[in-house]
């Protein structure tokens, strides 16, 4: 069994970190915070924020210093690997698959949308799949039977992002939560709270995935924030 998901099926709740860039000073940060897991990137170019994350190639030697950190704290590293979109997105080969099982990474993320047909079957990388707004139960079930094994709720609108976590937010984790056998973690599309995580805990959630909404982009905020989760967790 891979280790986020051994991770989340065997401890009450999980904390992980989604890095604003490949920055190994990043990783300790979240990691000082007390991070069980971080995520990294490549392949991916978000145009508001003007971030950038490279191929693969690119991306080696960041990866490879993120994850020598992680490894000696004994988290888990996944990565989103791109988007193979109609309008020239790249997504990660399964040749990058192979090689980032090689370097230490655990799982992938992406929405299903995104991923090609064969990541469901290969063996390289654990399959976190999102479930997604405007998506329907069924479908994130099949995507279960088809082979994710670990689902990342990424069910709100984008219009939603930023706001504070509402009651019936958590009402709609829970029902996702009660028809999956796979453990469901919830990232930050809203801006969630410490405060957040008894709720979360009671709705069956298995961890939360933070990231700039909640920590920022830089070193000090992502260590307090993450912190601040970890003590909530206790």
């Amino acid at each position: 069994m891979n280790q986020l998901r051994h991770q989340l099926l065997n401890e009450r709740f999980t904390l992980l970190v989604s890095l604003p860039r490949n920055d190994v000073r990043l990783a300790e940060a979240a990691l000082r915070g007390g991070a069980q897991g971080l995520k990294v990137h490549i392949n991916v170019q978000h145009f508001a924020s003007g971030t950038r994350f490279g191929s693969l190639q690119e991306e080696r030697d960041s990866l490879a210093a993120i994850l020598d950190v992680a490894r000696a704290a004994g988290a888990s590293v996944g990565i989103v690997p791109g988007a193979a979109t109609p309008d020239g997105g790249v997504f990660a080969s399964p040749e990058d698959f192979a090689h980032l099982a090689a370097l230490g990474v655990d799982y992938f993320d992406a929405y299903p949308a995104d991923a090609p047909a064969w990541t469901l079957v290969q063996k390289h990388l654990d399959v976190m799949l999102a479930a997604f707004y405007g998506g329907t139960m069924a479908q994130v079930r099949a995507l279960e039977k088809a082979g994710m094994r670990l689902c990342e709720a990424s069910i709100m609108p984008h219009d939603d992002y930023g706001k504070p976590l509402s009651a019936l937010d958590v009402a709609a984790y829970a029902e996702l939560t009660g028809a999956l056998e796979s453990p469901v973690i919830v990232p930050s599309q809203k801006h969630l709270l410490p405060t957040d995580v008894p709720a979360l805990q009671a709705a069956g959630v298995r961890g939360v995935l933070i990231g700039a909404i909640v920590t920022g982009r830089e070193a000090e905020s992502i260590e307090t924030a993450t912190r601040a989760f970890r003590d909530a967790m206790a």
